[in-house]
């Protein structure tokens, strides 16, 4: 953008216009009044913006109607960097400050080819420690990343994981596709699931979903420990530090807005 002044100033009132046309909910766009009004700016000041802003494709201006909306470049700077997000880069962070905060492991795992696969793990700071690894396949049904994952796969994708068999790991194992739909049900209802030591005995975990700008799923995180410091309780209290983490990295990635009824 070529602004006469480069002071932050500009900078940040032009971001305000952006904004502004950014809510202006109507497909006509808006009048260079009303944005001006909105932003609380002197009119010529406003269309001096505006003109800079339309130059560079970041706004557009209708000659017919003279009113303003949003440039189509904007979208392709988006695209730009919505493209070089990495799953594991920008959930890094969270997870670190996810295990401090709980003080027990923490893993990011991903969907692949029916199974799950660790991508990220953060050990607790006690003893105790997870027989778990990065780049370790887990079975989607029986973990608290993977049904996190699957509450929020497409029908498809869910269909061909109940087709390829649920092995049963403990006897608290769901292995029926019933009583598993059931389970994906409940975690789609309260935003995060649970594994009870159906994957392993004596451990449990809490995991929540992560999704991209798509709304769609792209992975899920667990915190995970000893039972007998998991208790019902305590199991309620991670799923709040869970869910939170999970909804960080998903805003990182892109997603803005809440996912939670897109299964529901």
């Amino acid at each position: 953008m070529h602004n006469q002044v480069p002071e932050n100033r500009t900078i940040f009132r032009a971001m305000t216009i952006l904004q502004a046309l950014k809510e202006d909910g109507s497909s006509r766009g808006s009048r260079l009044t009303e944005i001006a009004q909105r932003c609380e700016l002197e009119k010529s000041t406003t269309h001096r913006l505006l003109a800079a802003l339309v130059s560079e494709g970041l706004a557009e201006k209708d000659p017919d109607t003279e009113r303003y909306r949003l440039g189509l470049r904007l979208l392709e700077l988006g695209m730009a960097a919505l493209n070089r997000l990495d799953l594991r880069d920008e959930a890094q962070l969270e997870l670190r400050k996810l295990a401090e905060r709980a003080e027990e492991t923490v893993h990011l795992g991903v969907a692949r080819g029916g199974h799950g696969v660790c991508l990220e793990k953060v050990e607790s700071p006690h003893t105790f420690q997870m027989r778990s690894r990065v780049g370790e396949r887990m079975p989607l049904h029986s973990t608290g990343v993977g049904k996190a994952i699957l509450a929020f796969l497409p029908e498809d994708e869910l269909e061909a994981v109940l087709a390829g068999g649920l092995e049963q790991r403990t006897p608290g194992t769901i292995v029926t596709p019933e009583d598993l739909r059931n389970e994906l049900q409940r975690i789609r209802l309260r935003g995060y699931s649970t594994d009870m030591e159906e994957n392993e005995l004596g451990v449990r975990c809490v995991g929540a979903p992560v999704f991209d700008h798509r709304l769609q799923v792209v992975g899920g995180i667990s915190i995970s420990g000893p039972i007998f410091r998991f208790s019902e309780q305590r199991m309620a209290e991670l799923a709040v530090f869970a869910t939170g983490a999970a909804n960080e990295i998903s805003r990182r990635l892109g997603c803005t807005t809440s996912p939670y009824a897109v299964r529901k």
